[in-house]
């Protein structure tokens, strides 16, 4: 019955609310609870919610709250900044992230010598992207300078579109697909550059005609209090939504509209944009608590220490010598490089992702992927979730972060 994972997660956030302050500037981050209360109740622990979840359900839950917390994230963004702020986001995009598929493909290779170097790249391109639900903490310190939050933050909102071509590519390869179908190396470039291209015409051009609109209709004061909120999500979920009709990505449109929207609609955008911030970190927070009710118990009785060996390799040097490489004559101070590495939390993305990926498998069992994906965000969740606020005050009072505070 879906009664008691109902008032289990009820309970979890009336209880964290009353203490959220205090937690959230500690080591206790919401997914930290939900995940763990989730584990607590479900197959893994006292066997209180043990229901079915199809993979499509929560496959279209999950790109609906990726979508809203993308687009409220980017609203909220200082766009005039940050268009002259683009040189660390547009090196982590470009740079980092190929040589994180990269170095995780080999990682992966090596340390399960069984798999395919599709099924390793597949794993590799899965947690390449980073969560902004997972480092909301950090992209809304005011300890961090505002240069650092906005690269951290644009890198999390664009890196979901950018790494999702390369997930069906591996995907489709790993399961035979490619050959089944026909499809080259030509047609997946296509793909890619459709995806990138069309979804981010798509979000800035609804961004901009709705922002226009309700930023106007708002001076006319025809909208009602009660719609100001409702009218942002409905501007959220059409980015999302259109740019899929139209051939694009959902997520690079719903960050790019997101962008357009708050600049043009700057007077409401910060109120607007809290509502849908908070829908959608009660939409994450439900979708963390089932993983670690229903995804992880399935995935513990494979998980082997090797498992745990990559997810750690995830966390670290995967992510964070890419990072180092790709911002290499920026100027940064090392602190500010260690700390914009380690913030690279894989939570929503990489389950989706996994999610979309296994719609092609026929095995009924759980694979080696899944299991790995599984692991790595479980200890993103816990790591980064415990750490978010304490070193975001330490490196915020850090000499390195008043050095870099400024630049291009």
């Amino acid at each position: 019955m879906i009664t008691e994972p109902l008032i289990v997660i009820a309970l979890c956030i009336v209880v964290y609310g009353v203490f959220s302050a205090r937690l959230s500037a500690g080591f206790v981050s919401a997914p930290m609870v939900f995940t763990l209360a989730g584990l607590a109740v479900g197959g893994a622990g006292l066997g209180v919610v043990d229901i079915d979840i199809d993979n499509h359900v929560l496959e279209g839950f999950g790109e609906l709250t990726l979508g809203l917390l993308l687009f409220a994230d980017a609203a909220s963004t200082n766009a005039r900044k940050l268009a002259h702020n683009t040189r660390i986001p547009r090196r982590l995009l470009l740079v980092s992230l190929p040589l994180t598929i990269v170095m995780g493909t080999l990682f992966a290779i090596w340390i399960f010598p069984d798999l395919a170097w599709q099924e390793a790249a597949l794993i590799a391109a899965i947690l390449a992207p980073t969560d902004a639900a997972l480092g909301l903490a950090v992209v809304t310190s005011k300890h961090v300078p505002e240069r650092i939050r906005q690269a951290i933050l644009v890198e999390s909102g664009l890196n979901d579109g950018l790494a999702l071509p390369a997930v069906l590519l591996f995907a489709a390869l790993s399961f035979s697909m490619m050959e089944a179908e026909g499809q080259g190396v030509g047609y997946w470039l296509r793909f890619a550059a459709q995806q990138i291209v069309v979804g981010a015409v798509v979000g800035a051009a609804i961004g901009a005609v709705l922002g226009k609109l309700v930023h106007y209709a708002d001076g006319k004061e025809w909208i009602t209090h009660s719609f100001r909120n409702l009218t942002c999500i409905g501007v959220a979920v059409l980015t999302l939504f259109c740019a899929h009709l139209a051939g694009g990505n959902g997520f690079i449109a719903a960050f790019v509209g997101g962008l357009v929207f708050g600049s043009f609609c700057s007077r409401r955008a910060g109120s607007l944009t809290n509502f849908v911030e908070e829908e959608g970190q009660l939409f994450s927070l439900i979708i963390f608590f089932f993983f670690g009710a229903v995804l992880l118990p399935a995935a513990f009785p494979y998980v082997t220490a090797f498992c745990f060996v990559y997810a750690f390799l995830s966390l670290t040097v995967i992510r964070m010598a890419p990072t180092a490489l790709s911002v290499a004559g920026l100027g940064l101070k090392w602190p500010t490089i260690g700390f914009i590495g380690w913030f690279g939390p894989r939570g929503l993305a990489s389950i989706l992702f996994l999610l979309i990926a296994v719609e092609h498998e026929e095995v009924g069992r759980l694979t080696d992927i899944e299991r790995v994906v599984y692991i790595t965000v479980f200890l993103s969740i816990l790591l980064h979730g415990a750490t978010a606020a304490p070193f975001s005050k330490w490196f915020g009072a850090s000499a390195a972060a008043k050095a870099d505070s400024t630049g291009g």
